[in-house]
Order: C-alpha cells, then sequence, then structure tokens
C-alpha cells in the first residue's frame, strides 16, 4: 500500500471572502485556496464544514473522511471538494474514500470533485490526464491529451532538494568543526 504524510508546507491562510482564516496542511492546499479566491463562480469556501464521512478501509476497518473543501457557487450549489495528489491513487483507501465522499454528496444534492494535477475518470477514481494549478480556475475545463503534457508540472521539489543540500552542509560543517577541536590524534 501506498503511505503519504501530509506536505511538510503547513500554515494559516487568511481568507479574503471572510473574516477568518484557514488552515492548509500541503502546498498544493495553498495554492487552491489562491485558485477559490479568484475564481468569480466562488462566493466562499470554507474548511471548517464539520463533515466527517464514514468508509470502510480495505482491511474492513472503519475510517472517517474529511473533505478538504466546502464550496458555495454563485448559483447557489454547494460542493465538496478534495485536494489529492496523485500518488495516494495507488492506495486502495483513497478509493474507497472518494467513492464514500461521491456518495455523500449525492445523497444531499451536493457535487463532490477531486482536485488532483490531473483530471480523475469519476467511474474509476483514477487520474486521467494531466492539467497543474496554474492553468487556470477549478471551475474550468481541465486540459486533457498532448497539450497538458507540455507544461511544467507545479510542486516543491526544487525547494526540498535545496532544503536538503543545505542541511546536508550543515552536518558536514558542524562534523569538521568538531573534529577540529578534538585532541585526539589520528
Amino acid at each position: 500500500m501506498a503511505h503519504y504524510r501530509q506536505g511538510w508546507s503547513r500554515g494559516w491562510k487568511k481568507s479574503l471572502r471572510g473574516s477568518r482564516g484557514e488552515w492548509f496542511d500541503s502546498y498544493w492546499e495553498l495554492q487552491y485556496m489562491d485558485e477559490l479566491e479568484r475564481d468569480p463562480l466562488v462566493t466562499q469556501w470554507t474548511r471548517h464544514h464539520g463533515f466527517r464521512i464514514p468508509y470502510r478501509k480495505w482491511w474492513g476497518g472503519r475510517g472517517y473522511y474529511e473533505p478538504d473543501f466546502l464550496v458555495e457557487l454563485v448559483d447557489g450549489n454547494r460542493e465538496l471538494r478534495e485536494v489529492e495528489g496523485e500518488q495516494l491513487f495507488r492506495d486502495a483507501n483513497t478509493t474507497r474514500k472518494l467513492l464514500a465522499g461521491d456518495g455523500f454528496c449525492r445523497e444531499r444534492g451536493m457535487a463532490f470533485r477531486v482536485v488532483t494535477k490531473s483530471a480523475v475518470d469519476p467511474a474509476t477514481w483514477s487520474p486521467v490526464g494531466r492539467v497543474t494549478v496554474e492553468d487556470g480556475a477549478p471551475s474550468a475545463k481541465p486540459i486533457l491529451g498532448e497539450d497538458a503534457h507540455q507544461r511544467k508540472p507545479a510542486g516543491c521539489l526544487p525547494m526540498a532538494v535545496a532544503v536538503a543540500s543545505l542541511a546536508a552542509v550543515g552536518v558536514l560543517l558542524t562534523w569538521l568543526a568538531t573534529w577540529s577541536r578534538s585532541s585526539t590524534p589520528w
């Protein structure tokens, strides 16, 4: 099974469409919050919706799923939206979680949308095509096919590599300083 630890980029974002701010758990969620702020079809959004959707995990255990965003559109419709990384689609629990979210929304006359760097086939809940957050607002139709593959994917890999490199240099310098102060010869 694929394992996932929530993104290292956590923090608080002040919402321009409300008096309070919202917590984010990953850089991808922060980017999506910015998209929601710019989307003219969105009147308000929140992560503080209180929904806990029960589902069965692949081994039969009970799990609870809390969708990322509750979004209200200008036409009055409400949607639950989940920001999901492509690597998580290899996890059997992700599919079960998304199916539970879809069923929960259908029972309440709401839409359920998965936001990812790929378009998602709702029949199998698996990625199809490639898009990035820079391709447009979440309400826009995703770009699929060859055109989408030519775009550079968004991500924080270069920053992670830089941080890891600096950490390695710091460890090396600390070791050298300690070694040079020791009185023990070779």
